[in-house]
């Protein structure tokens, strides 16, 4: 039964992960800066448990809203009858021949009555019955690197009854133990066990090495307080005024923190946990952690979360914080694409920026660098070997055509025709793309070379659209048009399209261009993708997780009208940000 027990603790995960879902789900007046700012330093919530020295967090401090509830309510029993279903699949499934003993009937039976319990019991409010409701704050964290799920309760009583009903519903009940005058319950074996717990109306989830010692178990479940917490260090604070990220979900994870444990002698609980993985500290060279050390402070940290959540859209943001001449030298790398970055409409636009020439000189100093400091760690023998390579690749010629490139966009219209199930492709597409250039003219002279009908269109730079007629086009395209301005050429595909081709060349240019930027449809977008789910045969999924999955996507198809996201390199690093627009 020990199964059982063990897949009865890893679902009490589920609905809480759906709650954290829900609560970063809020925007209203009191997400000011300064309101933002005095959440995350507040020494009454969560994170007063979390040490300042984390090497990861995220947390959601705020209650959703009534409005944005309401809009997700409807969505809200299908998401979990969905991925209900996909935990039964696994339970109903037989096993392989990899030697694995079968379910029985029993086992089985009370497996599948628990997830149906949790489905049953989890609603756009929480799960009421649990103690966890809209006004449930959470927060996962790492002490060292051991995993700490926080979720605060509004009853206590209730958790216990839920957890006890959960129990009866398996058929086994949890070990339970104590620490410091408080129970706690858990299932493992020897080495590591999965701790349920609660203290103070706070649930606590975690992961710990059983021979873990008493202080060092006090400090992971909280019942000790770390010496100096993110709040009262007001790390994570700094950060959300940093990147206009609300309280509602945001976190970040430490590189060079998580780096350090590998390389630093380990000391409290991670001493424990890399002692349970027989890692020992002393079998790196000095010379591989300070390189070690060094990789990791090209990318330190990385940092998301929801910059704006109202009934009308999500807006978030991740951010890959980068060395400072990194970050510097990759500004340099986007060029200006008319249009990137800008909603364009239709079923999906797509692009990227690059200043090649920029670029060549990007690489070629990150070249010099290494082969003026080379790795001499083992771990980088193959990345420092392939520099030769890297320098050869620069020496190759490349015509000036190539340099002038800097970026394109595509925009997908509509298309007609499509049979997923018979896999037949697109009758027809309707579709515009373009391509910056510095040198447009000598872009055309190139296809003029492969095409006479390309040679003969005497196109000019004054964006005006000219029929392209090419018979091996005309089976997908209803008519192909090419249309040139002095800093791009253009493309359209179907009947009517050439109507776009002007406006698409004058439109203006982001500074900064984006490095890469998508926008779509989301419904038709997820009814593509469900519609190809649910023709699915492969043999990697059971019948029944292919049908949930393509539940899953019919679901998302009514939440979301648009999807955007974006790249951008700024100062600090890498910057991708996203929003979904609700449907109405």
């Amino acid at each position: 039964m020990q199964i059982v027990r063990l897949l009865s603790t890893y679902l009490y995960l589920l609905p809480l992960a759906i709650l954290g879902w829900l609560a970063s789900c809020s925007d209203s007046p009191r997400h000011s800066a300064d309101a933002v700012e005095a959440v995350l330093t507040s020494g009454e919530g969560p994170l007063r448990y979390v040490p300042e020295d984390t090497p990861y967090v995220f947390a959601a401090l705020e209650p959703a809203p009534d409005e944005v509830l309401d809009k997700l309510a409807p969505y809200m029993q299908p998401l979990v009858r969905t991925y209900a279903d996909m935990l039964r699949a696994p339970v109903d499934q037989e096993p392989d021949d990899s030697g694995k003993k079968p379910l029985d009937d029993e086992t089985r039976a009370r497996l599948l009555a628990v997830i149906d319990e949790l489905a049953g019991m989890i609603t756009i409010e929480g799960i009421p019955e649990a103690g966890i409701d809209r006004n449930s704050t959470a927060a996962f964290y790492g002490v060292g690197l051991l995993p700490v799920l926080r979720v605060t309760l509004s009853d206590a009583a209730l958790f216990e009854s839920f957890m006890e009903k959960l129990e009866n519903r398996a058929g086994s009940k949890l070990d339970v133990a104590t620490v410091d005058g408080h129970s706690y319950r858990y299932a493992g074996n020897g080495e590591a066990r999965v701790v349920v717990a609660v203290f103070d109306d706070q649930l606590v989830i975690t992961g710990v090495p059983t021979s873990l010692p008493e202080a060092m178990f006090k400090s992971v479940l909280g019942l000790s307080l770390p010496a100096n917490s993110i709040a009262e260090s007001g790390d994570l604070a700094r950060l959300a005024v940093k990147y206009s990220l609300k309280s509602y979900g945001l976190g970040m994870v430490d590189i060079e923190r998580i780096a350090s444990t590998f390389i630093d002698q380990p000391s409290g609980v991670n001493a424990e946990l890399l002692g349970l993985m027989d890692y020992d500290v002393s079998s790196m060279s000095d010379v591989c952690k300070t390189e070690v050390r060094s990789v990791a402070s090209i990318a330190p940290r990385v940092v998301t979360g929801y910059t704006d959540l109202t009934s009308h859209r999500f807006k978030s943001t991740s951010v890959i914080e980068l060395r400072s001449d990194i970050a510097t030298g990759m500004q340099t790398l986007t060029a200006a694409v008319p249009g990137l970055g800008s909603g364009q409409g239709g079923l999906m636009s797509f692009g990227m920026s690059l200043n090649l020439l920029a670029a060549r000189e990007f690489y070629s100093v990150r070249l010099d660098a290494l082969e003026a400091d080379p790795y001499q760690c083992e771990y980088f023998a193959d990345f420092q070997s392939g520099i030769g390579n890297g320098r050869a690749l620069l020496d190759q010629p490349v015509p000036p055509t190539v340099y002038s490139f800097r970026g394109f966009l595509a925009v997908i219209d509509h298309i007609s025709g499509m049979d997923l199930r018979n896999q037949q492709p697109p009758t027809s597409i309707d579709m515009r793309l373009l391509v910056a250039s510095d040198n447009p003219e000598a872009l055309l002279a190139t296809g003029a070379m492969f095409s006479p009908e390309v040679a003969a269109l005497n196109l000019k730079a004054d964006s005006k659209a000219v029929k392209l007629d090419i018979p091996a086009l005309a089976s997908t395209f209803e008519a192909t048009w090419v249309a040139m301005s002095d800093k791009a050429l253009a493309m359209s595909f179907g009947s009517g399209s050439e109507k776009g081709l002007e406006a698409m060349l004058g439109a203006r240019s982001k500074d900064p261009s984006p490095f890469l930027s998508m926008n779509m449809d989301a419904e038709r977008y997820y009814g593509f993708i469900g519609d190809a789910m649910s023709f699915n045969d492969s043999d990697d999924q059971s019948p029944e997780v292919t049908r949930a999955s393509a539940d899953l996507t019919k679901t998302l198809e009514k939440m979301f009208s648009r999807i955007t996201f974006d790249v951008n390199f700024t100062q600090h690093g890498i910057e991708i940000s996203s929003t979904m627009e609700l449907a109405d």
